[in-house]
């Protein structure tokens, strides 16, 4: 197989010679209207000149030709913009490759205050999981992939996402078709919430009733032709063109909010209509994608309507439009019937179209990690009530190959706790990031850092990076309890276990307190629908462990070498027996000895 790399460079300079080639049609297209132009001028003002009916004729193929130009010259444009897209596309994959994350989307805004696992995991951030997998180019998309990454999905979604998964990632050059074509459209990231809630908004009889007044410039047009033709007399036909202003006011503050909540939604649907284009003619078979395809017939040709009629509501806003176009015959009113109708017949389906988008989106981006990631693999997961996981060679999926150092990981059994010990800086919360991250990976659907991983359901939580709050006064001692407190109140009423990632429990107290704490924390988890991994410096605790039969004592260590500190950061069995605080404050120039 080409490897993602060469596949990446290969698709960069493909693109740039295409763009090239398009550039340069480009250009000859522009000097072609220009002549058309000019010709056409001349032309017109020749024949303006002799009146001989040749030059008209003359004048009018130039303006045909002009015309066709113009077109062509707009396709070489979108085909040009297309290749520069790609290039965009693979610049950015080489980029993530070496983990420099250049797009300025981190997920931020989805970050939730109190969530069991996304702060602690860097599951948004400018260094975070989020920005390694999004591929997506919608704000449905995106939104979606950080509700996948928050929110565990069930067993059969996660199993058949898996399916889909692995066959998008056959597709890459369809899957950068997709990303491109949602770039060539500026408005493709938009929201669309206000479009959601006003499907469900119903028009207002009374106005819904006054739409006919829509067709009375039709009278008014009558009047005018009677009374140039001298059939009536002109006065009829001013009143008659006043009347339109009074039924355009009737409808005015609906309108003006319909503009104000859609600026630029026509557009937007315009992108979203190209998108699902590419979707209804997707080259895939999968049960999970056959459902989302199945559920979006004819929405690329329904929105790509929508869209052109809220773009052409958007002409308002032209004075010289209104003056010529929408008084005479009051297009607001046309637009607005229109759009009514569209959410009569569509409304109830645009939820389903805009979900089946979103989902396409995020499963975009497990698949072009997947497809990135070849040394990965696709986690097996068990349908059993009670926590099971197995990993073998499993690494920090945020840090590079090269510097990443492997571990094999196993825990087996509900009320079961693992006790890290450890010297600083030995590795013991970059572990229990590895366990965690792998675990969301998992149960998204995506392909995990790992030469085999085995897993069943579980609800992540994590308590590693507790602070404390001047807005609330609290300090951080505080704020790690009542984080321990949801743990205790989320291992109660969980549907399924819990796995819990602590790390320097109770560090914020005495260390008599810290040992009496975290000893009564553990025994207190041990009945409930839990499982986990704690890290301590306390040598105690992991001696009272030792005594118990679900507490299974691991640790990280470090060593002195010539003065200098060596960390292999693996995992190995039992209590540590050495700490490096008293070195590590010797290098620092602090003298321990005095």
């Amino acid at each position: 197989m080409t490897s993602p790399r060469t596949f990446f460079e290969t698709q960069l300079q493909e693109a740039r010679e295409a763009e090239a080639k398009a550039q340069r049609q480009f250009n000859s297209l522009a000097i072609g209207r220009l002549t058309a132009f000019v010709v056409g001028v001349a032309s017109a003002w020749a024949w303006n000149r002799s009146g001989d009916s040749i030059w008209g004729g003359v004048t009018l193929i130039a303006l045909v030709i002009f015309l066709v130009l113009m077109r062509r010259q707009q396709a070489a444009r979108i085909q040009r913009d297309f290749q520069r897209n790609l290039q965009r596309i693979n610049e950015d994959e080489l980029d993530r490759l070496s983990f420099k994350f250049k797009r300025e989307d981190t997920g931020e805004q989805y970050q939730e205050r109190d969530h069991p696992y996304a702060t602690d995991l860097d599951i948004f951030g400018k260094h975070s999981l989020y920005r390694l997998l999004n591929r997506t180019r919608t704000a449905e998309g995106s939104r979606r992939l950080a509700q996948w990454l928050t929110q565990h999905a069930p067993l059969e979604e996660v199993t058949s996402r898996q399916v889909a998964a692995a066959e998008f990632r056959k597709e890459a050059e369809w899957r950068q078709q997709w990303e491109a074509t949602a770039l060539l459209h500026e408005h493709a990231a938009q929201h669309v919430g206000e479009l959601r809630t006003w499907v469900n908004e119903p028009l207002a009889a009374p106005l819904q009733q006054s739409l006919r007044w829509r067709w009375w410039p039709a009278v008014t047009l009558t009047l005018g032709v009677l009374a140039l033709t001298g059939v009536l007399p002109g006065w009829p036909f001013w009143p008659s063109l006043i009347a339109h202003g009074f039924i355009l006011k009737r409808f005015n503050d609906q309108l003006q909010s319909l503009t104000n909540r859609t600026t630029s939604l026509g557009h937007t649907l315009l992108a979203y209509a190209d998108l699902l284009h590419l979707a209804e003619t997707a080259p895939y078979q999968s049960p999970w994608w056959a459902e989302r395809q199945s559920a979006i017939k004819e929405a690329s040709t329904s929105l790509r309507s929508l869209g052109g009629w809220f773009a052409r509501l958007d002409y308002r806003h032209h004075p010289f439009f209104v003056l010529l176009v929408g008084l005479p015959f009051l297009w607001d009113l046309h637009c607005l019937a229109a759009i009514e109708r569209w959410k009569q017949q569509y409304g109830t389906q645009l939820h389903a179209w805009l979900e089946a988008l979103a989902d396409a989106e995020a499963l975009n981006s497990l698949a072009g990690f997947a497809f990135a990631n070849p040394d990965y693999t696709e986690p097996h997961l068990l349908a059993e009530t009670t926590v099971h996981i197995e990993a073998d060679t499993m690494g920090h999926p945020l840090i590079p190959a090269d510097k990443r150092v492997s571990n094999d990981f196993s825990l087996k059994g509900t009320g079961q706790t693992m006790l890290i010990t450890g010297s600083n800086m030995s590795g013991k919360s970059t572990f229990l990031r590895t366990v965690g991250l792998n675990l969301v990976l998992a149960q998204l659907g995506a392909v995990v850092s790992a030469q085999r991983f085995v897993c069943t359901p579980v609800q992540v939580f994590s308590s590693m990076r507790t602070q404390d709050s001047l807005e609330e006064s609290t300090s951080s001692f505080y704020a790690e309890l009542k984080r321990l407190r949801q743990l205790l109140v989320l291992a109660e009423d969980a549907q399924v276990p819990v796995l819990y990632l602590l790390d320097e429990i109770l560090k914020g107290t005495n260390s008599a307190d810290r040992h009496r704490g975290a000893e009564a924390l553990i025994r207190q988890l041990h009945p409930k629908q839990s499982a986990g991994l704690v890290s301590t410096h306390d040598l105690e605790l992991g001696q009272w462990g030792a005594t118990q039969t679900y507490v299974h004592n691991f640790h990280f260590r470090s060593d002195v070498q010539d003065g200098q500190l060596t960390f292999d950061y693996k995992l190995h069995g039992g209590i540590c027996q050495s700490f490096n605080a008293s070195e590590l404050m010797r290098m620092m120039g602090i003298r321990v000895d005095l």
